[in-house]
């Protein structure tokens, strides 16, 4: 079937379906350009040039300067040339106020066998006649909304000159607005200088919010917003002056920098070998990777408690530099190594005797080779954004779709002894041999979740592959006992 030319002029529009598109700047907009204006302009188009209105249409609250960004315009998209062949709308400046998003849809339509009706102005997309016209008009749209937003901007910089007043409907904390003007509100004010007489005591914002009540998000914007000192964040006095001691702030935004540089080797991300596994016994929250340790945010009274202990002369007490908050990632991944090979030998010790007890897998295939598939893509990804060469990359994905579906079609089946002792065997030297990304791979092939208690008490969950390949049996072996698991067999040392 030949797709239909594009319509070169209004008159050959007749009997094309037609849909309605009608954007507004913020919801509940009733200027002479709003929704019942565009509404009037699209009926009366559609009935004179004789379209055939298929109902479909799209009604958008969002700023013309980023409309490609939200839903219903893929939606619009997506339609064009299959339910709908004409978008009517009221006014150019409807549509978008980027000229960028008016000539790249412009050319997606087109390329889609649809085009787009500026009803109040008569032009049509596809009319070279008024090729012209048209790109003034999407010109225009976008210079009117920089211009209204420089007058904006400017309006927002005289009021801060003349009331000293910062921008925006909701005042900070600590004070009220009045009309035009700002008054303080003491009781909160109050609550505000508790919050920078903690801080300024070395309390971090984790701990200001617990004293306060307040959320971290908010503790963070209180002591940095400059409006306490008697400036706004341009820079202009504040009318309300200086509300906490300049000393004061001072000494806490030096110890924010301080704090800041001590953490800044943190934004260097790793993988972490036991991410989203690790998780306290306790209270149950998920121990995070960070700066080479596993760490419990907001550590529950449990956890803390089984920090290790040393004795002095005046009986058993903590030692106080171990909070038991968190700790060393090797302490964590080497107990599982320690796991692994407790599990490599019993599994040795027991294949002579009797063997080990298996169970079905119902994923099928290897979840280590089908996590290594997945590194690699990723590898050849990254790779391709630095060499350019599609040649490589389209071979690289090639071998790995093949592996891939060679994985996917493996049927679910009892693992024999020797394919299950080979497996178990083969854990302590993976994980040497292995770390972060690699590591993640394999505990993730293994454990649903870890449960710990400090650093001494693991709970393991397995997965349904360490199941069907023995795994429980042989960790069962003589030195260990053995109990059932949140979503299945968990094994505790």
């Amino acid at each position: 079937m030949t797709a239909r030319a594009l319509p070169r002029s209004l008159e050959d529009l007749r009997g094309r379906r037609a849909a309605r598109w009608v954007r507004e700047s913020t919801a509940g907009q009733a200027d002479n350009f709003g929704p019942d204006a565009q509404a009037e302009q699209q009926a009366r188009a559609i009935e004179r040039w004789g379209l055939v209105d298929t109902g479909a249409a799209w009604q958008v609250a969002h700023s013309g300067r980023t409309i490609a960004a939200t839903g219903q315009w893929a939606e619009m998209l997506d339609g064009a040339g299959r339910e709908w062949d004409v978008l009517v709308v009221g006014y150019v400046s409807r549509f978008a106020r980027d000229l960028r998003t008016a000539v790249n849809a412009r050319h997606d339509l087109h390329a889609r066998g649809a085009v787009i009706l500026f009803a109040d102005e008569r032009v049509l997309s596809s009319d070279e006649d008024e090729w012209e016209r048209w790109a003034r008009e999407a010109v225009e749209a976008e210079a009117y909304s920089r211009r209204l937003a420089k007058r904006i901007r400017e309006g927002y910089a005289a009021k801060r000159r003349r009331l000293g007043v910062p921008g925006g409907s909701k005042a900070p904390l600590g004070a009220v607005r009045e009309g035009r003007t700002l008054r303080v509100d003491e009781e909160a004010m109050e609550l505000v200088r508790r919050v920078y007489e903690l801080a300024a005591a070395g309390r971090t914002d984790r701990e200001v919010g617990r004293a306060t009540g307040l959320a971290i998000k908010h503790i963070a914007e209180i002591l940095t917003n400059p409006f306490y000192i008697g400036r706004l964040w341009s820079g202009e006095p504040s009318a309300l002056g200086a509300l906490v001691d300049a000393r004061t702030w001072e000494q806490v935004q030096a110890m924010r920098a301080r704090y800041s540089r001590r953490h800044r080797g943190a934004v260097k991300r790793r993988q972490y070998g036991l991410a989203g596994l690790l998780a306290c016994a306790a209270c149950g929250r998920h121990l995070t990777g960070h700066v080479g340790r596993y760490r419990h945010q907001d550590a529950c009274a449990p956890f803390r408690a089984a920090a290790p202990r040393r004795i002095q002369r005046d009986g058993e007490t903590i030692d106080p530099r171990v909070r038991g908050e968190s700790y060393k990632l090797d302490v964590y991944e080497d107990a599982i190594g320690r796991a692994f090979e407790h599990v490599a030998v019993s599994s040795a010790l027991k294949a002579s005797a009797v063997a080990i007890a298996r169970k079905p897998d119902p994923d099928g295939g290897d979840i280590l080779a089908r996590a290594r598939i997945k590194r690699e893509r990723e590898q050849a990804a990254l790779r391709f954004a630095k060499d350019r060469d599609l040649g490589r990359l389209e071979a690289t994905m090639a071998r790995l779709d093949a592996e891939a579906e060679t994985e996917a079609a493996r049927p679910s089946r009892v693992p024999t002894a020797a394919e299950a002792r080979a497996y178990l065997e083969s854990l302590p030297e993976l994980w040497a041999k292995t770390s972060d990304a690699g590591r993640h791979a394999i505990a993730e092939a293994v454990f649903e979740r870890i449960d710990v208690l400090g650093a001494t008490d693991f709970t393991f969950t397995l997965t349904a592959h360490a199941r069907a390949r023995g795994w429980d049996a042989a960790f069962g072996a003589g030195v260990v006992s053995v109990k059932e698991g949140r979503s299945g067999r968990g094994e505790r040392i």
